[in-house]
């Protein structure tokens, strides 16, 4: 049996380059990552539920679709991770752990994300009506606030069913009588 070069080298191609492929297809995913793609962040998925969930209680779903529906969490970390300035952000993930561990002392142990939709809306009117507003938490609290209110507010959904967006501010009319007493 003759192997022609031509095979031979084409046989060595596909096993090199199987060879660069297999370490990242079979490395195992000890860190997951968040579902978007953030550049200067590094935010787990238990910190993606926590802003999806904290979302959710600014803006919940009732007739109408919540922060979390139209995605809005994901409009905080992008905006953090791109528009933000380092300090921001360095402000921000240490806010949000703050704002985890001052959770967890107020509702005995149990997390964010594990309690009652009752229990956030409390925690959350104590960082509103809180007299000092220059801590981390309440920095994180109502950066994700503005951050949320603003991905709600220019969302494809509030656009075209709540706020209809109109080009061209009122119709003109060509042909109008002119009153006197105007």
């Amino acid at each position: 049996m003759t192997i022609n070069r031509r095979h031979a080298i084409k046989q060595f191609l596909f096993v090199s380059a199987a060879v660069a492929l297999i370490p990242s297809c079979v490395q195992p995913d000890n860190k997951q990552k968040a579902s978007v793609i953030l550049k200067k962040l590094s935010i787990d998925p238990e910190q993606e539920k926590l802003l999806a969930e904290l979302s959710e209680s600014i803006i919940p779903a009732s007739d109408t679709p919540g922060a979390k529906d139209i995605s809005a969490h994901l409009f905080v970390l992008k905006m953090m991770d791109d528009c933000a300035s380092k300090e921001d952000q360095q402000k921000f993930m240490k806010g949000m752990e703050a704002f985890t561990t001052q959770f967890i002392k107020s509702s005995a142990g149990k997390s964010f994300i594990e309690s009652t939709p009752e229990q956030r809306v409390a925690f959350l009117q104590q960082l509103e009506t809180a007299a000092d507003k220059n801590t981390d938490q309440n920095n994180f609290y109502h950066t994700v606030k503005r951050l949320t209110i603003q991905a709600y507010t220019s969302s494809k959904f509030y656009l075209t069913k709540i706020n209809v967006y109109k080009l061209i501010p009122g119709r003109y009319h060509g042909c109008v009588p002119v009153n006197a007493s105007a």
